[in-house]
């Protein structure tokens, strides 16, 4: 697939793996995902009435005119034996590379080259490289055959029978359209229910069965009936559960109901493209249907985008395609082998970070937690200042697997993400190997060596607020009216003496225990216990710290402002970069 100057995309170049039947479109917002769906859409669906606007070109800029082109190979008989598309066959090779001809080494496929000029008038014709005569015109008719379909805002149109709808196309492929539907709606202006010819309510049953495969088992009384809100003879024809016509239902049902009726209007062939699969469905019926489409039986090639981190859990490494577009308008399309075990590891541990555009990795539960309250209180000083937030950054806080966040931030940043890594210093190995990504474009901030993050927050704590981090600690137990004496043993077994009987850490140090000593003890007790190994706690441990006496003075402060910085600058940096390429252009990404 080639696309040039279209929307947000001035040049790119992709060639989706050989036998792939699955492909989810995945990356930062504005990097083109859409926008590829889209371009295949207008190549390769039947539609001869294409609207093109001056928004459509990359940069509005008509004079470059609008290319794309995409090669179908693993060719059914009907479009090799096609008048047209048979005789403008091309070779393609396992890298995707094209040839005049096929050959034994080279399959042959069909290329379809959607060329729009500034005249706005769309023109589809067979391209073969080396041979630009003659030129063959791909009319809508012989796109028909490709059996391309997206599922969008248009779904509607599909749920009614029509001449070019899914529904229509589905009832002549098996009874013949005009007669039966102008029949059925001359008939049904004086009677709905009994003029409604039984092909069409045994063709209705197939679509309920193929449903209640997708996911919409609610629908258990489909059936033909008139749909009020339209004036054409064969279009008032519609798809109706009992009373209610199924455009009167949510999104996710109706678009369930668009793929059931398009994939049999396709006879479960041809090429499937959902934008945003996740949108309107509830995660069961999400799963359900990434299930379904990845069948290999329902399509010969299902590509989706997503910004769903249910979806991610549910796709293998090898069903990824990860988009990413430059300031200039480049856009790359990376694809997975399926033995890149690393990288299936994140995904499943942590399929938001594939989504963002900045990744900030942390180690545990009390990291995330205590960056989130963090991320709070600099999200509110941005908007007092009209600044726009790190969600608006794209910037994505993720929780990682101790040492193993290391390796997890190595693949990201190999695959071209931003990555931020904060971790802790008490580990000599990890920490030279989080040093080491450096090299890599990796933001590395490490609390003071040899401190992990208890030890970083009780370094800005005098005794008063020690004892109060004690308390805390205590009040988010599981058990708080029990938990003081447990805490107590906790400590000495960290080093507390054992001449000392309370918490109050003022009595500590009447007993000779020095500040730094009883810092240390504390951190020691919080980090081997797991006193805030929980997202929430992690939250309230950072609440301390940011109201401790000596904070602003500290270490530990110096490292938070540099976490900061790493974070937002990048993204600010990033954010500035895609602005080049945004929705003024055309682009429509989400």
């Amino acid at each position: 697939m080639d696309i040039a100057h279209f929307r947000g995309i001035e040049h790119l170049s992709w060639r989706i793996p050989k036998g792939t039947h699955f492909q989810a479109l995945i990356g930062p917002g504005d990097s083109a995902k859409s926008t590829i769906l889209s371009a295949i859409d207008m190549a390769l669906s039947d539609r001869w009435n294409l609207s093109v606007a001056d928004t459509d070109f990359y940069e509005c800029n008509v004079e470059e005119p609008i290319s794309i082109r995409v090669a179908l190979s693993d060719l059914p008989p009907e479009i090799r034996q096609h008048d047209a598309l048979g005789m403008s066959l091309a070779g393609i090779d396992d890298a995707g590379e094209l040839y005049e001809d096929p050959d034994d080494d080279h399959d042959p496929c069909v290329v379809v080259a959607l060329t729009v000029d500034k005249n706005l008038e769309p023109a589809w014709t067979a391209y073969r490289p080396n041979k630009p005569e003659p030129i063959v015109t791909v009319t809508a008719t012989a796109r028909r055959l490709l059996g391309a379909y997206k599922i969008d805002e248009r779904v509607d149109n599909h749920l009614r029978w029509s001449r070019t709808s899914a529904l229509g196309r589905l009832t002549e492929a098996k009874h013949g359209t005009n007669e039966l539907l102008l029949n059925a709606s001359r008939e049904a202006r004086s009677a709905v229910s009994a003029a409604i010819p039984p092909e069409l309510s045994e063709l209705v049953e197939t679509v309920e069965q193929r449903l209640h495969t997708l996911g919409s088992g609610e629908f258990t009384d489909l059936k033909p009936g008139l749909d009020q809100s339209l004036s054409t003879s064969t279009g008032n024809l519609a798809l109706y559960e009992g009373e209610i016509p199924l455009t009167n239902y949510g999104l996710g049902s109706r678009r369930l109901a668009g793929v059931a009726v398009q994939q049999l209007a396709n006879a479960d062939k041809g090429i499937i493209l959902i934008d945003e699969i996740e949108y309107g469905l509830e995660p069961h019926r999400l799963v359900n249907l990434l299930t379904c489409i990845k069948d290999r039986t329902t399509s010969s090639l299902a590509l989706v985008t997503t910004h769903s981190p249910t979806a991610l859990r549910n796709v293998d490494v090898n069903d990824l395609a990860i988009v990413r577009r430059s300031s200039l308008g480049n856009v790359t399309v990376q694809s997975f082998a399926p033995d890149h075990t690393e990288l299936q590891k994140v995904l499943r541990s942590s399929p938001e970070a594939f989504l963002a555009r900045r990744v900030v990795l942390v180690e545990g539960a009390t990291e995330y937690g205590f960056v989130l309250q963090l991320l709070d209180g600099w999200n509110r000083e941005l908007a007092a200042t009209g600044e726009p937030s790190s969600g608006a950054l794209g910037v994505e806080v993720v929780s990682g697997s101790g040492g193993a966040t290391i390796g997890w931030a190595r693949v990201l940043a190999d695959l071209g993400y931003d990555v931020v890594l904060l971790i802790d210093s008490d580990v000599e190995k990890d920490c030279v190997a989080a040093d080491a990504l450096t090299a890599q474009g990796v933001a590395v901030v490490r609390w003071k060596d040899p401190f992990h993050l208890e030890r970083a927050a009780t370094d800005v704590l005098n005794a008063t607020e020690l004892t109060a981090l004690l308390e805390k600690a205590i009040e988010l137990s599981d058990d708080p009216l029990s938990s003081g004496n447990n805490y107590l043993v906790h400590l000495k077994k960290c080093g507390l003496p054992e001449e000392v009987t309370t918490l109050a850490v003022n009595d500590w140090i009447e007993l000779g225990v020095d500040i730094e000593a009883a810092r240390d003890h504390v951190a020691r007790a919080a980090h081997k216990l797991d006193w805030f190994k929980k997202v929430h706690k992690g939250r309230e441990l950072a609440a301390l710290v940011l109201a401790a006496e000596g904070y602003a003075i500290s270490d530990t402060a110096s490292k938070i402002q540099s976490l900061r910085e790493a974070m937002f600058e990048s993204a600010l940096q990033a954010e500035s970069d895609i602005a080049v390429d945004a929705d003024v252009t055309g682009s429509g990404e989400g």
